[in-house]
Protein backbone atom coordinates (compact mmCIF):
# COMPACT_ATOMS: atom_id res chain seq x y z
CA UNK A 1 0.00 0.00 0.00
CA UNK A 2 1.19 3.40 -0.70
CA UNK A 3 -0.15 7.54 -0.72
CA UNK A 4 -2.29 8.48 -3.47
CA UNK A 5 -4.51 11.41 -4.15
CA UNK A 6 -7.99 11.20 -5.94
CA UNK A 7 -9.78 13.78 -7.35
CA UNK A 8 -13.56 13.45 -6.92
CA UNK A 9 -13.79 14.83 -10.62
CA UNK A 10 -11.54 11.66 -11.62
CA UNK A 11 -14.18 9.09 -9.82
CA UNK A 12 -17.61 8.10 -11.89
CA UNK A 13 -20.31 8.30 -9.30
CA UNK A 14 -22.22 5.26 -8.13
CA UNK A 15 -25.86 4.85 -6.61
CA UNK A 16 -25.41 3.14 -3.32
CA UNK A 17 -27.49 -0.01 -2.91
CA UNK A 18 -30.60 1.11 -1.09
CA UNK A 19 -30.77 4.58 -1.99
CA UNK A 20 -32.70 6.56 -4.27
CA UNK A 21 -31.81 10.03 -5.91
CA UNK A 22 -28.43 9.96 -4.58
CA UNK A 23 -24.42 10.03 -5.78
CA UNK A 24 -21.58 8.80 -4.26
CA UNK A 25 -18.01 9.34 -5.07
CA UNK A 26 -15.83 6.25 -3.45
CA UNK A 27 -12.35 8.13 -3.10
CA UNK A 28 -10.65 5.71 -0.45
CA UNK A 29 -11.60 2.43 -0.70
CA UNK A 30 -9.64 -1.21 -0.90
CA UNK A 31 -10.20 -1.75 -4.16
CA UNK A 32 -8.68 1.84 -5.19
CA UNK A 33 -5.58 1.28 -3.23
CA UNK A 34 -6.26 1.63 0.12
CA UNK A 35 -6.41 -0.24 3.52
CA UNK A 36 -9.00 -2.51 4.73
CA UNK A 37 -8.68 -0.16 8.07
CA UNK A 38 -11.14 2.86 6.21
CA UNK A 39 -13.77 3.68 3.37
CA UNK A 40 -13.52 7.29 2.50
CA UNK A 41 -16.80 8.57 0.31
CA UNK A 42 -18.53 12.15 -0.68
CA UNK A 43 -22.06 11.82 -1.20
CA UNK A 44 -25.06 13.67 -2.45
CA UNK A 45 -28.47 13.06 -1.78
CA UNK A 46 -30.66 15.29 -4.05
CA UNK A 47 -34.44 16.67 -2.97
CA UNK A 48 -36.54 13.48 -2.71
CA UNK A 49 -33.51 11.11 -2.19
CA UNK A 50 -32.78 8.94 1.03
CA UNK A 51 -30.86 6.12 2.24
CA UNK A 52 -32.89 3.41 3.30
CA UNK A 53 -32.95 1.10 6.09
CA UNK A 54 -29.70 -0.65 5.73
CA UNK A 55 -27.42 -2.24 8.55
CA UNK A 56 -23.52 -2.81 8.61
CA UNK A 57 -22.46 -6.21 10.38
CA UNK A 58 -18.80 -5.08 10.51
CA UNK A 59 -18.15 -1.28 9.70
CA UNK A 60 -18.55 1.89 12.26
CA UNK A 61 -20.20 4.69 9.94
CA UNK A 62 -19.31 8.62 10.54
CA UNK A 63 -21.18 10.93 8.26
CA UNK A 64 -19.90 14.39 8.38
CA UNK A 65 -22.75 16.65 6.81
CA UNK A 66 -21.23 19.64 4.66
CA UNK A 67 -24.67 20.87 3.43
CA UNK A 68 -28.28 20.38 3.27
CA UNK A 69 -30.75 19.17 6.27
CA UNK A 70 -31.58 15.93 7.31
CA UNK A 71 -33.20 13.02 9.66
CA UNK A 72 -31.25 10.06 10.10
CA UNK A 73 -33.21 6.88 12.21
CA UNK A 74 -30.51 4.88 13.60
CA UNK A 75 -31.70 1.99 15.64
CA UNK A 76 -35.39 3.93 15.69
CA UNK A 77 -33.71 6.90 17.23
CA UNK A 78 -34.34 10.27 15.15
CA UNK A 79 -31.50 12.57 14.75
CA UNK A 80 -32.13 16.13 12.85
CA UNK A 81 -28.79 17.04 11.01
CA UNK A 82 -27.15 19.68 9.10
CA UNK A 83 -23.86 21.60 8.34
CA UNK A 84 -21.16 20.89 10.98
CA UNK A 85 -22.37 17.97 12.45
CA UNK A 86 -21.05 14.28 12.33
CA UNK A 87 -23.32 11.41 13.16
CA UNK A 88 -21.98 8.12 14.32
CA UNK A 89 -23.50 4.99 13.49
CA UNK A 90 -21.77 1.67 15.49
CA UNK A 91 -21.72 -1.39 13.73
CA UNK A 92 -24.65 -4.02 13.33
CA UNK A 93 -27.40 -0.77 13.73
CA UNK A 94 -30.32 -0.45 11.45
CA UNK A 95 -29.84 3.27 9.88
CA UNK A 96 -31.86 5.19 7.50
CA UNK A 97 -31.18 8.92 6.06
CA UNK A 98 -33.84 11.08 4.68
CA UNK A 99 -33.02 14.69 3.47
CA UNK A 100 -35.16 17.48 3.77
CA UNK A 101 -36.05 20.28 2.09
CA UNK A 102 -34.64 21.54 -1.13
CA UNK A 103 -31.48 21.83 -1.30
CA UNK A 104 -29.46 18.93 -1.95
CA UNK A 105 -27.53 16.58 0.96
CA UNK A 106 -23.98 16.92 0.90
CA UNK A 107 -22.17 14.54 3.16
CA UNK A 108 -18.49 12.61 4.28
CA UNK A 109 -19.24 9.24 4.74
CA UNK A 110 -16.35 7.08 6.43
CA UNK A 111 -16.69 3.57 7.42
CA UNK A 112 -14.02 2.10 9.42
CA UNK A 113 -12.94 -1.04 9.11
CA UNK A 114 -14.09 -1.29 5.11
CA UNK A 115 -16.49 -2.78 4.07
CA UNK A 116 -16.29 -6.36 2.23
CA UNK A 117 -18.25 -4.97 -1.13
Amino acid sequence: MKAFVKNIKDIDPVCPPGHENTDSWPLVTPKLGGSDAIEFAITEIRPGGAGHKDIHETSDHVFFFISGRAYAIVEGERFNVGPGDALFIPRNSNHEVHMEGKETLRLIAVSAPARKT
